[in-house]
């Protein structure tokens, strides 16, 4: 149990980001803790006024509650804090291998921190709602918790996007966009037993072009040139939102693209490390098929062989664009940029086993065709290049939800509505 304190107080922190609740302090801050322990993960020694820029910037972490953070991780024994006085200077990352983060974490947790009645009581929401969707009054009822205490936690975490709220024939249905998120054939052969049939259809596509642009989806009515329905499309949209299907995103100056996955395939719930080393396995793909269809100069044309490439050789051949083309795959850890000349660049494989399972499972799931004679509607292109930044999937599933429209297609909000029911 305490290790799953750990993983919900991460994934907490990933939808909440620098956002403070004051009734979730420590909840909070031990998954901040999560989330700084898995990004230092086997670097050297960190000036500590880096660390606190960047920490602030990119992993949400408040740079005033930063030294609480380290602090904990001090405690736990995952860093050693280099001190001049009573300020810190340095930090030197002294991280297990990476399923115990949330191990150790969690058992400080467990240890050290006492968790009020909303952590609590928000603890045992997403436990359950990670098993299967519910019905709120079947939920409130089973916890038998203050119905005051009970509203505030399910509004946090819609806030936080790890917890949605449907109504179907006047049930009021709770979801968590993990348990889509981890159960792909489960999601599939619900679609199919209430005779959601479209879904399921939309699923298959979504699954033989993993990592499209939605921009190219909703532009074009297609993905992988093969067309989607008007209920598909609607539903492609309704599911990337609810985070049913995983839409991490790139972010470029003012603009964004996001990229659609579905679910991984398989009965068993992920648990938090796998979900990291499949948001990896994302982001290398979202790299590859960003140069392949939304390429400014230079395109891609065989994502696939890329990856292969990298994975083999452990690194791939310079080139001018590599620094903005895989910024982002540095920032996640997953690999390096070696300068070979004034303006080349080689992109260098972090030889780590989380890595090589992340870029094992991307090429498999990219291998779908390539697509090398498709020609994509030049309006729909977007020139990805400096200053990108990588927002996971959680978090981008919120922001596309923020800017939905409720189902306006009859067909397309029956099927949604059959499957909620179906899974409750």
């Amino acid at each position: 149990m305490s290790k799953e304190v750990a993983e919900i107080a991460y994934d907490l922190h990933s939808g909440l980001a620098s956002n403070q609740i004051p009734e979730f302090d420590e909840l909070h801050l031990i998954g901040m803790a999560g989330t700084l322990a898995v990004h230092i993960k086997g670097l050297g020694e960190i000036e500590y006024e880096v660390l606190r820029k960047v920490s602030d910037h990119m992993m949400g972490i408040p740079s005033m509650v930063l030294e609480r953070v380290l602090r904990l991780l001090e405690e736990v024994g995952f860093v050693r804090l280099v001190e001049k006085g009573r300020r810190i200077s340095s930090v030197i990352p002294n991280i297990p291998v990476f399923d115990d983060v949330y191990v150790g974490i969690g058992r400080y947790a467990e240890s050290e921190c006492v968790l009020n009645e909303h952590e609590q009581a928000t603890i045992q929401i997403l436990g359950k709602l990670q098993e299967a969707p519910l019905n709120k009054s079947t939920l409130i009822n089973s916890m038998g918790a203050d119905k005051i205490v009970f509203d505030r936690c399910l509004a946090v975490g819609k806030v936080s996007g790890i917890v949605s709220e449907h109504q179907a024939r006047g049930r009021d249905i709770l979801i968590s966009p993990f348990y889509f998120s981890d159960n792909l054939d489960g999601l599939a052969d619900a679609a199919v037993s209430c005779g959601a049939g479209t879904i399921k259809s939309a699923l298959e596509k979504v699954r033989a072009n993993q990592g499209w642009p939605l921009s190219l989806v909703q532009s074009t009515g297609e993905i992988g040139g093969v067309k989607l329905s008007g209920t598909e499309l609607v539903l492609v949209d309704k599911m990337a939102g609810e985070g049913m299907i995983r839409p991490p995103t790139i972010r470029f100056g003012d603009k964004s693209e996001s990229f659609i996955f579905t679910p991984k395939p398989g009965a068993t719930r992920l648990n938090a490390s796998n979900r990291e080393i499949y948001e990896r396995a994302m982001a290398l793909i979202s790299a590859v098929r960003k140069g392949q269809l939304l390429a400014d100069s230079y395109r891609i044309r065989y994502p696939v062989r890329i990856l292969e490439v990298l994975r083999d050789k452990g690194y791939l051949g310079s080139n001018s664009e590599a620094r903005e083309q895989y910024q982002n795959l540095v920032v996640l850890k997953v690999a390096y940029l070696k300068q070979t000349s004034s303006n080349m660049w080689q992109l260098c494989l972090n030889r780590t086993e989380e890595n090589e399972a992340a870029l094992t499972l991307a090429i498999s799931l990219l291998r779908t065709g390539e697509l090398a004679g498709m020609e994509v509607n030049n309006d729909a292109k977007v020139a990805l290049g400096k200053g990108e930044e990588y927002i996971q999937s959680l978090i981008s599933a919120s922001e596309i939800k923020k800017r939905q429209r409720q189902i306006s297609d009859p067909q397309a909000a029956y099927e949604f509505e059959q499957l909620l029911l179906k899974l409750s």
